[in-house]
């Protein structure tokens, strides 16, 4: 049997709100039945609170007239069934109110189990539309890598085009200078030949009117007719090619001028180039950064070979210092000569090289002199580079203006 307090409160309240109902009438009727004063208290209210149904409950229940009476009248409709057993109570009411209560509780149980799962399929649902989401996201995500995939390999692509463009570029911008040397010394030979032979026409033209009697020069021929001699043509023909040739050579340097603005004033010489902030003059880095300028660079080039490659013999130093400088041109399409000693050494002339121009002292000349000369005959306003550890040469050269890399710092370029 099911103990009556076992009953939660909660279960009864139909019950102990029509109590209260009842009570109210009851006092309106003034009957000779006596409403329990916590009973009298809660009438008129709506709802009875929860805070007091424990309250009301015991009063009830402690007054069995009360609870009598009021129970006679209770019905179905009125009361809930346990509230209606809790009033009445009839035989055996209280297990019929326990199994009551177990019911309730299991039908709320399922209630909540219910509730529950109707929570737990709502977050399924946000889960599988969050998942949806991601999974787009991530579609969206993998379409724009491979579109910025497309892009690098492109960018790639230009790039590479690019740098052989640029390599072809330095390639053009060696040949030109080397059109530009040849064509300078094309018109050096033109005047050398133009002097030598305005000297043997001046020299003919004395020892011709000391002779009269001369074949071939007197103002008539034979038959008495005036012959006009070939010597002014040929004299004109000559200066006009070698001015049409010094005119080449001429635009050709000033296509080929550096974009630096000249000195103001040409008395003054030639300035040495300004290195970055921060960039040491003997270091690599400044080596590298006069490679790349517009500046001459003239190459001490035994003092370099020797100082790279020590245990080679001398020709080997030679070719590997000139590979290694022809790499340097298509690196940096450097304007660069190298200068030997010895222009009747063994081999000197064997090797043709397009990319640089390789010089050889004369007999009797050493190579510090003419690097001295190829300062001193470039214009002052072409910046200028000398390549070399001699210390004679690098004070001779500063004096003129140019710029020093010390060999060792060529070779770390190297």
């Amino acid at each position: 049997m099911s103990d009556p307090a076992s009953i939660e409160h909660r279960h009864l309240r139909s019950a102990i709100e029509y109590a209260v109902v009842m009570g109210d009438e009851l006092r309106k009727r003034k009957a000779s039945i006596t409403v329990p004063r916590p009973v009298r208290d809660a009438s008129g209210k709506a709802r009875v609170p929860t805070a007091v149904l424990g309250r009301l409950r015991r009063a009830i229940e402690a007054d069995d007239t009360f609870r009598t009476a009021i129970a006679a009248g209770a019905s179905a409709e009125l009361i809930d069934p346990i509230g209606l057993l809790w009033l009445q109570r009839p035989e055996g009411w209280q297990a019929a109110a326990g199994e009551l209560v177990a019911d309730l509780d299991a039908a709320a149980e399922d209630a909540d189990l219910r509730t529950a799962l109707r929570r737990e399929e709502k977050r399924r649902l946000a889960a599988e539309q969050t998942a949806v989401r991601l999974r787009a996201d991530v579609v969206e995500r993998d379409a724009a890598i491979e579109t910025l995939r497309d892009d690098v390999d492109g960018l790639r692509a230009d790039l590479t085009k690019a740098a052989d463009e640029l390599t072809s570029l330095r390639t053009e911008i060696v040949d030109v200078r080397n059109e530009a040397r040849h064509a300078r010394d094309r018109e050096a030979a033109a005047k050398a030949r133009l002097d030598h032979a305005l000297a043997d026409s001046t020299q003919s033209s004395h020892g011709d009117a000391g002779d009269p009697g001369a074949p071939g020069r007197s103002g008539d021929d034979a038959t008495g007719e005036s012959v006009a001699g070939p010597e002014p043509i040929e004299r004109t023909e000559i200066t006009d090619v070698a001015r049409t040739v010094r005119d080449l050579a001429d635009r050709l340097d000033a296509l080929l001028a550096p974009a630096s603005p000249a000195p103001p004033d040409r008395a003054e010489g030639r300035r040495p180039l300004a290195l970055p902030g921060g960039v040491i003059a003997s270091s690599a880095r400044a080596a590298e950064f006069l490679l790349r300028s517009d500046a001459v660079v003239l190459v001490d080039g035994y003092n370099v070979a020797k100082l790279a490659w020590p245990n080679l013999p001398l020709a080997d130093q030679r070719t590997r210092l000139l590979d290694a400088m022809e790499n340097l041109v298509r690196r940096f399409a450097a304007d660069i000569t190298v200068v030997f000693d010895g222009a009747a050494v063994v081999g000197a002339h064997t090797t043709r090289r397009r990319m640089l121009r390789v010089v050889f002292s004369s007999e009797g000349v050493i190579a510090d002199d003419v690097i001295r000369d190829e300062v001193r005959r470039l214009p002052a306003t072409r910046a200028v580079a000398v390549v070399t550890n001699d210390a004679e040469i690098v004070s001779d050269v500063k004096a003129d203006g140019a710029n020093v890399i010390p060999s060792n710092a060529l070779i770390a370029v190297l």
